[in-house]
């Protein structure tokens, strides 16, 4: 990974176990010890700017980060500068699973906005992984839940209409804050509309229109980039299609 990509900051951050990410993260069903161990081996000072990237596709597999504060996007682009926007990650996500198959990245990723992210390398996490069995089984739960996510992408760009590809998408982040102790109500969304239209498989103009119709109809208040949710079980109903 190339230091002009990111950069160190070395005011001080809270340790793991005191984190309100603590049960999303890493550290979920560690011992003492086993935390202490984590807590040495992780670096919690890696800063990377708003539109700077934390890696390119094909780079070396070099580390598992966790997204501590702001927001990534991951995303893949054809040989004419098309973009195509994979996922969005939060505080308390882990980003960085896509290299697993090769030893190399399959996408980039890049952040939204300045964010901090505590960064494993590959070969503490691999001796972590061999001899700590819940730090193990967590990361084949965030693989799963990775899995899982983009089941959901290809359910929702496949089967629903664009109002219910949006409602689902804002039900999903409401989820995820309330899973982080955050407001699931009230919310800010880090990525642009383009990049917001992209994932949901829409044109802008489309997604604005959508965002309107919400509005409208007494389910949100959007004020630019905030959102507030007025009615969450008319929102949760517009995205109503499920696997079964």
């Amino acid at each position: 990974m190339s230091s002009s990509r990111i950069s160190t900051n070395k005011k001080a951050t809270v340790a793991c176990n005191n984190c309100s990410l603590s049960d999303l993260c890493l550290p979920r069903g560690l011992t003492k010890e086993e935390l202490a161990r984590l807590e040495s081996a992780i670096n919690k000072a890696t800063k990377i700017n708003k539109k700077d990237y934390l890696y390119r596709r094909d780079d070396q597999h070099q580390a598992i980060y966790a997204v501590k504060s702001g927001s990534i996007k991951t995303s893949l682009s054809t040989l004419d500068g098309e973009e195509q926007i994979l996922g969005f990650y939060l505080p308390g996500d882990l980003v960085g699973f896509d290299a697993f198959a090769n030893n190399k990245h399959s996408c980039d990723a890049q952040a939204l906005e300045d964010t901090f992210v505590c960064e494993l390398n590959m070969d503490s996490f691999h001796e972590l992984c061999g001899s700590i069995a819940s730090m193990r089984n967590g990361m084949m739960r965030q693989v799963g839940l990775e899995i899982g996510r983009e089941h959901q992408l290809l359910l929702t760009l496949g089967q629903m209409r664009t109002e219910e590809r949006l409602a689902t998408f804002l039900t999903g982040i409401a989820e995820r804050n309330q899973s982080r102790g955050f407001s699931s109500k009230e919310f800010y969304l880090p990525m642009p509309r383009h990049d917001l239209a992209n994932y949901l498989g829409m044109a802008v103009e489309t997604l604005s229109r959508m965002f309107s119709r919400l509005q409208e109809d007494g389910i949100i208040s959007v004020n630019h980039r905030l959102i507030e949710i007025l009615a969450p079980e008319r929102l949760k109903g517009l995205g109503h299609h499920q696997c079964r």
